[in-house]
């Protein structure tokens, strides 16, 4: 008896493959899915490429329909601080001036005091030494000067101070020593104060007070405070073989500003002994003040010496490899390889006010007054001074 064979399809397919309209369904859904791709390429890819060909971002906010396309604006330039200045449109040549004192051909240790230049002012002598035995007044409004009698025990008036009663000074011998006295300008008579028996301390002037720093041995300094009423002094600060005495103190309305023996920025009232110690995070040396703003470099004078400016808890430093500095009554003047730069306290505004065909040292600068050397030849000291307006 033959049996008849029966097979399965092992192709699966399913319900839907047995269905008469199956065929339908697929080319429909393949069709369904071309629409997507056509949609995809013609409504993003081809947009996108378009933009991109024109330069326009792909994350751009679209212009609504209707809406008239705004330009971005255009960025206004920036005023340059600088043209605020008389300086920044001023001929350097037409406006500084040279020195000129006919009796001597040397001057040194230069200041300002009420408008006036002061210095020192001398010739070499037979031995090579130079002699500085006048001080010279020098009025920048006329170009005339005059001497003050200060008597001469050794060789050479150094590091003079005036104010309306006194006038302070180092009288120095040819290597150091001498004595510090005191001129009183009221009496005309003239007092020593200390006997110096080597170095060349540099006294302060306040009031009538003096301070200064002093080698009183083989390794030890000490700052001190005199009285030039009585002639009394005392010892404010001692120093043992310490890098911090060789930083010269600075002596405002009663203050001395000063680095402490541990190397901290020091601002010491006298005459109600308030003493604050300034946080620098830095070397100090030299500090100077001047209405409201402490200036001190971070070395020696050298290249190796950044000019740091303090008001009101915040430092700024203002210039790296400084080799000098001073305080005027609007700007912080400084040199550097040779040249000087006066720095804008209101609005951090530098200029530099050597010719381009010169070289220069800063000797001072106070009130609108800005003092220096012109060391382009070195066979003649050339003094000059300007206005900073």
């Amino acid at each position: 008896m033959k049996h008849e064979r029966r097979y399965r399809s092992t192709t699966g397919g399913g319900r839907l493959n047995r269905l008469r309209i199956a065929p339908y369904l697929q080319i429909l859904l393949g069709l369904v899915i071309l629409a997507i791709v056509v949609g995809f390429l013609y409504y993003v890819v081809y947009p996108l490429s378009r933009n991109l060909a024109r330069g326009i971002s792909p994350f751009a906010t679209p212009t609504p329909i209707g809406a008239t396309p705004v330009p971005p604006p255009t960025p206004s330039p920036t005023p340059d601080p600088a043209e605020d200045h008389p300086l920044y449109t001023t001929d350097l040549t037409a406006v500084q001036k040279e020195i000129v004192v006919p009796e001597y051909q040397y001057l040194t240790d230069v200041f300002v005091y009420d408008g006036q230049i002061c210095f020192a002012a001398g010739d070499y002598t037979i031995d090579g030494t130079a002699a500085f035995v006048r001080l010279c007044i020098y009025d920048p409004k006329t170009d005339a000067h005059r001497f003050l009698p200060l008597p001469v025990q050794y060789k050479s008036i150094r590091f003079p101070q005036i104010n309306e009663r006194w006038i302070v000074y180092l009288d120095a011998t040819a290597n150091g020593g001498g004595r510090i006295a005191a001129y009183n300008r009221e009496t005309g008579e003239t007092k020593t104060i200390k006997t110096v028996h080597f170095g060349m301390p540099q006294p302060k002037l306040s009031g009538d007070l003096a301070v200064w720093i002093e080698r009183t041995g083989q390794s030890r300094d000490k700052l001190f405070a005199c009285d030039l009423n009585t002639g009394e002094s005392v010892t404010l600060e001692l120093y043992d073989n310490s890098e911090y005495a060789m930083s010269v103190p600075d002596f405002v309305d009663g203050t001395v500003y000063y680095v402490s023996p541990t190397g901290q920025l020091t601002a010491w009232t006298l005459q109600t002994n308030e003493k604050q110690t300034i946080e620098t995070g830095t070397f100090v040396h030299d500090p100077r003040f001047h209405g409201g703003y402490l200036a001190f470099l971070s070395g020696n004078h050298g290249e190796d010496s950044d000019l740091y400016l303090y008001q009101n808890g915040q430092l700024t430093r203002v210039a790296q490899n400084v080799s000098d500095f001073a305080l005027g009554d609007r700007f912080l003047a400084y040199s550097r390889f040779e040249r000087n730069y006066v720095y804008f306290l209101s609005d951090q505004t530098t200029f530099c006010t050597t010719r381009s065909d010169e070289k220069s040292m800063l000797l001072a600068a106070g009130d609108n007054l800005l003092i220096w050397m012109d060391v382009t030849w070195r066979d003649k000291d050339i003094s000059e001074y300007m206005v900073i307006e």
